[in-house]
């Protein structure tokens, strides 16, 4: 009974222990926040990491499709037989 009409808060232990408690609740508190704040940053390094992966892989394979249009081998096939363009039969002359 005495629990529920708050006696028990006004026994003189409790009372010299009122401040430690205070304490502890306020570093529990603390301590769940930087918890919460810290999970946070762990998903969203995860997840850019995941993003540089992705962008790593676009990368690497839009660098092969170019490498392979330029290809002077395809370009010549891209333009076809009838094409006003020749391959050069002589190497190219340096202009002083």
């Amino acid at each position: 009974m005495k629990l529920l009409t708050g006696d028990v808060l006004m026994h003189p232990f409790i009372k010299r222990q009122m401040g430690l408690m205070v304490l502890v609740v306020c570093l529990i508190v603390l301590y769940e926040g930087n918890r919460y704040a810290c999970q946070t940053e762990t998903v969203k390094i995860q997840r850019l990491r995941k993003e540089i992966i992705d962008l790593r892989n676009e990368s690497v394979a839009l660098r092969n499709e170019l490498m392979q249009k330029s290809l002077q081998s395809n370009i010549e096939r891209r333009l076809g037989e009838d094409n006003p363009l020749k391959p050069a039969t002589a190497a190219p002359v340096i202009i002083e």
